[in-house]
């Protein structure tokens, strides 16, 4: 968790100066989340003395909101960056409608939409339009209807230019006297992160020109202070210096966004898309991202002018990747079972000294949508887990090749590839459950089968392994290869059995 209460240099060029109040400065708080993909409940884990740690959940971020409306009564905007679905039954099965629920009963004030968000393609069982009666934006149409709160994104339109009836560009809403614009923006790469079939009728605009079309849109109707909700991140290995940018890769779309952008164009910036942790002021915009999954959040706190009505930026405080626990290790500040060890402490989590009580309430709610798949989610597919097999994003990983192998084998193949953004979770020890391996594996994906040469698979290799994103899971392949920035170099590869690869 970042904390940090820190001047911001420069501001806005497009807002006049005027004298500062006397007057105390009002405070609006804004609290986000990315990317819950689903994740409405906690996920536990039992640590060798018997305790359970539950990170994550919707009821307990529902403890952390009231502890801030608590603080700041009236003065607190909630709002999310896309990526609400995708990645669990029970939000898959309800085609996102119990994310839709838990956040309508939480009080979001707004969504940004993400690339995931077209995953479920028509209404029903089909997760791509296969016929003229399809609708391929139909379940997101629905969650729309559903929602009592807005889907923003400005830059996702239809082919005439006009944009879906279900979303919205931008909105103003008040707190404390203050107008607030928030405008949402997706990263025009969606068709190559959800099934295309689905966005086909859809054009997706480049960030930085509707980024500063909709922020000067937004003022001109009288917004007093402009939030951009992006689905586009960046990733930060340090989160101690929001002015040192040294720990942050820059290739990040919304570091490429911000940099761009007019110093200060927008008054705070929330990110999502990499499931990373981004906690720094960039270009004078304080900008927020918080892992994914539920599990983390994160605030800017704007004071601002009662005069100028402009923030104040040595006042304006970020906290970023707030881990949301029911218990905390003390040693550690979070509730991640995979940082504890022997003679760690627990307590029930605590934040701005006040305990986090779990909403009963909302769980209440939510019950029903798991126990509609409580069934399917406990089925036995009659394999136990001997240890644990984990996930890894930018590497080779346990889990990664134990599928490879298996793909490869399921379709007598020499070679398999597997893309590691679609492994959502690692498999822990134990009876395996359909629930369980729905979690790995939650998206529609297909099996293609092709022929390549040998070069071939190099160049697809090599195109896989350049750039910022997540590697290749491989199987029936050994290879070194060089990932300096930019281009990956293959300098050897062989087959498994050792084989050279033959052009």
């Amino acid at each position: 968790m970042l904390t940090v209460l820190a001047a911001c240099p420069g501001r806005a060029a497009h807002r006049p100066d005027g004298p500062a109040s006397a007057e105390p400065p009002v405070r609006i708080t804004f609290a986000a989340t990315n990317d819950l993909h689903g994740w409405v409940q906690p996920r536990e884990s039992v640590l060798p003395d018997g305790t359970v740690l539950r990170a994550g959940g919707l009821s307990l971020l529902s403890g952390y909101l009231a502890i801030l409306r608590a603080q700041n009564p009236g003065g607190v905007v909630v709002v999310d960056t896309g990526d609400l679905f995708q990645g669990t039954l029970v939000a898959n099965l309800s085609e996102g409608e119990v994310v839709i629920a838990a956040y309508n009963e939480l009080g979001y004030d707004a969504a940004a939409i993400g690339n995931h968000e077209f995953d479920y393609g028509p209404v029903g069982p089909r997760s791509a339009a296969v016929g003229a009666d399809d609708d391929p934006l139909g379940a997101l149409a629905e969650c729309a209807r559903k929602a009592r709160f807005p889907l923003l994104a400005r830059n996702v339109r239809l082919g005439d230019g006009t944009p879906p009836t279900f979303l919205r560009p931008s909105i103003i809403i008040e707190r404390h006297g203050i107008k607030i614009g928030l405008l949402g923006l997706l990263t025009p790469a969606t068709p190559e992160v959800t099934n295309p079939v689905n966005v086909m009728r859809l054009r997706f605009g480049e960030l930085v020109e509707e980024a500063t079309a909709g922020a000067e849109e937004l003022r001109a109707q009288g917004a007093e202070l402009v939030v951009a909700l992006v689905h586009a991140g960046g990733r930060c290995e340090e989160l101690s210096d929001p002015h040192s940018l040294t720990s942050c890769d820059l290739r990040g779309e919304i570091f490429e966004l911000l940099l761009k952008l007019p110093s200060g164009l927008f008054d705070a910036v929330f990110a999502g898309h990499t499931h990373a942790g981004i906690g720094h002021f960039v270009n004078a915009m304080p900008v927020v991202e918080s892992g994914a999954f539920g599990r983390q959040f994160g605030t800017i706190e704007l004071a601002v002018d009662p005069t100028t009505r402009r923030p104040i930026p040595a006042q304006t405080r970020i906290r970023a990747a707030i881990p949301i626990c029911e218990r905390t290790i003390d040693e550690t500040g979070d509730c991640n079972a995979k940082d504890w060890r022997p003679g760690m402490t627990t307590r029930p989590s605590t934040f701005e000294g006040a305990p986090v009580v779990q909403d009963q309430q909302l769980d209440s709610l939510i019950a029903p949508y798991f126990e509609r798949v409580d069934l399917k989610h406990r089925q036995k597919l009659s394999v136990t887990m001997p240890s644990a097999l984990a996930r890894e994003y930018r590497s080779e990983s346990p889990l990664g090749n134990a599928l490879a192998d298996a793909l490869r084998e399921s379709e007598g193949a020499d070679v398999s590839l597997l893309n590691s953004g679609g492994l959502r979770a690692d498999l822990h020890p134990g009876e395996l459950t359909y629930g369980t391996l729905y979690e790995v594996f939650p998206f529609d994906n297909s099996i293609a089968t092709l022929h390549l040469t040998g070069r071939e698979i190099v160049e697809l290799l090599e195109a896989l392994l350049s750039g910022t994103h997540g590697v290749p899971q491989t199987s029936g392949l050994r290879f070194v290869v060089e990932r300096c920035p930019g281009k990956a170099t293959i300098t050897e590869i062989r087959l498994a059995d050792g084989r050279p690869l033959d052009n």
